[in-house]
């Protein structure tokens, strides 16, 4: 899988499921994986299956990166992680 393109950065975002979105967007506000485990009623290695997902599909090699990247492509837009709070 080739990585994003200059022009298309948000891209492999869209490649994300619905579960996958909501935990990078906790990994986003800061929580561990144990925080996501928590918050989200899921267990330990369903949220670190998800994470390893994320990370396949946005071509990174850490949660950082990841977090790092969706900062970088305002995924999903500051409005939006707004109106998810």
């Amino acid at each position: 899988m080739a990585g994003p393109t200059m022009n298309e950065p948000r891209d492999d975002f869209r490649l994300l499921t619905r579960r996958e979105r909501d935990v990078l967007l906790a990994m986003m506000e800061g929580c561990s994986a144990r925080d996501i485990c928590r918050r989200s009623y899921l267990s330990m290695p369903t949220v670190r299956s998800h994470i390893r997902s994320i990370l396949r599909k946005l071509g990174v090699s850490s949660q950082l990166a990841a977090v790092a990247r969706a900062y970088r492509a305002d995924w999903p837009g500051v409005d939006d992680r707004r109106a998810s709070a």
